[in-house]
């Protein structure tokens, strides 16, 4: 060493030395913050008659509704009703610090009429004076649609003059103007969502490869220009401003794993939805918050869910575990959401609920683990649900016919007339096929079908051959999704067809929408692989109250010999109907169409 480094090097070291502490305080987790809302969301003049009742209860604040004010999209102004205005003024906080006023996104505006936009730019700013007057953190916009869409591009306004790109722009335009109507009212502002980046069509545009990609993905997604509005919010935040991403996914989480990963999303991942030019910005004002939902954890909700074959105790500790990692791997905030329960007037709380949210947060706050195995708990309660539902489900099987041998064709070498592949299910091939029973209900729904599903089955040497018929009395409502083979359109109205040689193999399935988009994939367990292409053949057909789909399935196409007499195949043939949001299965299935267990048999 050179006398020139050693003196540095001496240097350095007692420049260290003098400057290092001798101790570095550990100051404690983070601060997190537990918000209440449900179906019991109050308005702010229960809130000042209550409050201090209300904060009794484990939680750090609550998001209130305004109803005169909360619908914000629209084109008709909106004011502060002058008893609801007192109300505000006169709750008296205390144990609830961060408090929020909602805001939602259904929509009768035009996102191309400045008028119409005045009168949104009105009403935002009217929630965000109303916050600010009851000293609340913030406000909280749903964007989930209770009513007319505003983020499905193909239904708006306009579509037919405006491309994809310009309703991008505008909507970013209007993300922006929105952001400052709050800012305007509100100083440092968090403006809480149940959604940012947490959408499947915005996860999956996250990834996407390319910006070509990434807008085939949003063209046709029933949120596909909330991106482009995140992105004008961004883009018009100040520096002191906080938006939060609320994760609603995390309702069903059951293992701490799903918290850590989208934790990273959120983080890391999700920067691909966002313009470059933003990304800076969502790095610093942008935090992670998780959900909590009562009902699907303490087996509140009608249908079949795990939760219901646990016992009380083993409930309440799933709810523990669950709100243990929700918050800590929020940035601040969790909030717990209900509809079957009243928080504020002591109705129909689960027993155990209210305890398990006390010991998660006492836990985390003493800064000690969490020894509850929730995922040991929910795979102990599958095992039981799903052996409770094969006993009970309805599992059909069919004889299909094969395509009768024509004169003709005895002269000619052909050995059968195949349908016609058309949509219009009317030429003589498909008066041969078998027709199924009718669609039936997922197991456990509580209502009957209000639109009908029949499928006919037939096949030759060549081909499987189906045909649907899909009854809608909503056909304005039909919602279609994707442009290109391999989009999702199972995100929106679609019939689909999976085939299996045997239980434990390989199986094949068919999606088809609307507008004749297809996607399939070959599956070797759940994940499908969707790049198997076939050369099949699909067509639809729409008319006044109906909508149809045929499909050849090359037996080649699967590697298949084409079945013998007497020989069968497992399969299952299911609708999902996005007017009524129902789901419907030839053979009855259980919560998806992804069940394999679930498929019926078709005998040859």
């Amino acid at each position: 060493m050179t006398m020139r480094r050693a003196v540095f090097a001496a240097a350095l070291l007692t420049a260290c030395a003098i400057s290092a502490p001798a101790q570095v305080a550990f100051a404690g987790p983070p601060e997190k913050k537990l918000l209440e809302y449900g179906w019991d969301v109050p308005r702010p003049s229960f809130v000042a008659d209550h409050i201090r009742e209300m904060e009794q209860r484990p939680f750090d604040g609550l998001l209130m509704r305004v109803p005169e004010i909360g619908q914000v999209f629209v084109p008709v102004k909106h004011e502060i009703p002058p008893a609801e205005e007192a109300a505000l003024e006169r709750i008296e906080w205390d144990r609830f610090t961060d408090n929020f006023l909602m805001m939602y996104a259904a929509s009768e505006m035009d996102w191309f009429s400045d008028s119409d936009w005045e009168a949104v730019l009105h009403n935002v700013g009217q929630v965000a004076r109303a916050a600010r007057i009851g000293r609340c953190a913030g406000v909280c916009f749903d964007c989930e649609p209770y009513g007319n869409n505003p983020w499905h591009y193909p239904s708006q306004a306009h579509a037919d003059e405006y491309s994809f790109a310009q309703f991008e722009a505008k909507v970013r335009e209007r993300g922006a103007q929105f952001v400052d109507a709050i800012e305007a009212e509100m100083e440092a502002p968090v403006i809480h969502t149940f959604f940012l980046t947490t959408l499947h069509g915005i996860m999956n545009a996250a990834r996407a490869g390319s910006a070509e990609e990434r807008a085939e993905i949003l063209r046709d997604y029933s949120y596909g220009l909330y991106n482009a509005f995140v992105n004008g919010m961004l883009d018009g935040m100040d520096p002191d401003t906080v938006l939060t991403d609320g994760n609603e996914p995390a309702y069903y989480y059951h293992d701490r794993a799903a918290y850590f990963s989208v934790y990273h999303y959120i983080r890391q991942t999700a920067l691909g939805a966002i313009a470059p030019e933003n990304r800076r910005t969502y790095r610093a004002q942008v935090q992670v918050a998780q959900a909590l939902y009562v009902d699907q954890l303490f087996g509140l909700r009608s249908g079949a869910f795990e939760s219901h074959y646990m016992t009380p105790e083993e409930r309440a500790q799933w709810f523990e575990h669950n709100t243990y990692w929700a918050l800590y791997t929020s940035d601040r905030y969790v909030w717990l959401y209900s509809e079957k329960m009243n928080w504020w007037t002591d109705t129909d709380i689960p027993p155990g609920l209210e305890q398990a949210v006390i010991n998660a947060r006492a836990r985390l706050a003493a800064g000690e683990p969490m020894t509850i195995d929730a995922d040991a708990i929910w795979q102990a309660a599958h095992e039981r649900m799903q052996a409770e539902i094969q006993a009970n489900l309805q599992h059909r099987s069919a004889r299909v016919r094969r395509q009768p041998t024509s004169l003709a064709g005895s002269f000619t070498g052909n050995t059968n007339v195949p349908p016609v592949v058309d949509g219009h299910r009317d030429d003589l091939g498909w008066t041969y096929a078998t027709e199924l029973e009718p669609f039936l209900p997922r197991y456990a729904a509580t209502a009957d079908l209000s639109a009908s599903t029949i499928a006919h089955v037939t096949f030759d040497d060549r081909a499987l051959y189906v045909a649907v018929r899909c009854q809608e009395p909503e056909m304005e409502a039909l919602e279609v999704v994707g442009s290109r083979r391999d989009d999702d359109v199972w995100l929106g109205d679609s019939i689909d067809l999976f085939v299996q040689r045997a239980a434990g193999e390989p199986y094949y399935h068919v999606i088809v929408n609307p507008a004749n988009v297809v996607w399939d994939a070959r599956h070797t367990d759940v994940t499908g692989d969707t790049s198997w292409d076939p050369e099949l053949k699909t067509a639809t057909l729409m008319g006044d109250d109906f909508w149809n789909v045929e499909i050849a399935l090359p037996w080649a196409a699967m590697d298949w010999e084409p079945p013998e007499r007497g020989e069968t195949l497992r399969a299952n043939i299911c609708r999902q109907r996005r007017p009524g949001r129902e789901l419907s299965a030839w053979s009855q299935v259980v919560t998806g169409f992804v069940e394999p267990g679930s498929f019926g048999t078709w005998e040859f």
